[in-house]
């Protein structure tokens, strides 16, 4: 976490961009804390958060929309997701758009899992890209008043953070844990 303040703290707003296409509520947290202490500029900061989010979510989308077609149905045949399974998600991405979108985003741990779906559902990239852009911003808005008003704290909020991801990601490794042992024991 210190070499991300760090990179922060020198290289300032040219670090920014490519932090957050990476990992962003972190950097949006630390990013408001250095704009507490007057080393950075809330209002360029604010707007390269939300472009780097933007930005990472856009490759995640198109690597869905774009990628290899057959890799969501080999590894869906693994895991016992069926084609009918997988209309079944394209069907509630199209009635849904805005609620899965943005849950995606703001639930830690599967947001690249659902902005792959978004892709691979075939989501119109405008209606995708205004859902992240609105849903990014008030992320955003949260996370850098975090910083702003705690950033001292960065190191819990850090740690409360990869809880809240680590439980999602367990939680979601046990329902395709279950998938499998199912699709197994039909099997036989």
């Amino acid at each position: 976490m210190e070499r991300f303040l760090f990179l922060l703290e020198h290289y300032k707003y040219i670090i920014l961009f490519p932090l957050c296409v990476v990992e962003g509520p972190i950097i949006a947290v630390l990013a408001g804390f250095l704009c507490a202490a007057g080393i950075l500029n809330v209002w360029i900061v604010f707007p390269i958060i939300v472009a780097g989010d933007i930005t990472g979510d856009t490759i995640v989308y198109s690597l869905g929309r774009w990628g290899k077609p057959t890799l969501l149905s080999k590894v869906g045949k693994w895991i016992g997701l069926e084609t009918s399974k997988i209309e079944r998600v394209r069907t509630i991405y199209t009635f849904n758009p805005v609620r899965t979108i943005a849950l995606s985003k703001i639930v830690l741990g599967i947001g690249v899992a659902g902005i792959f779906l978004a892709g691979n559902t075939r989501v119109l990239y405008q209606k995708f890209i205004g859902i992240c852009l609105v849903t990014s911003v008030l992320q955003y808005i949260f996370y850098t008043g975090m910083g702003y008003l705690f950033g001292g704290a960065y190191l819990q909020i850090n740690q409360y953070l990869n809880y809240f991801a680590a439980i999602t990601v367990i939680v979601g490794a046990a329902i395709i844990l279950f998938f499998i042992i199912r699709s197994i024991r039909k099997k036989i």
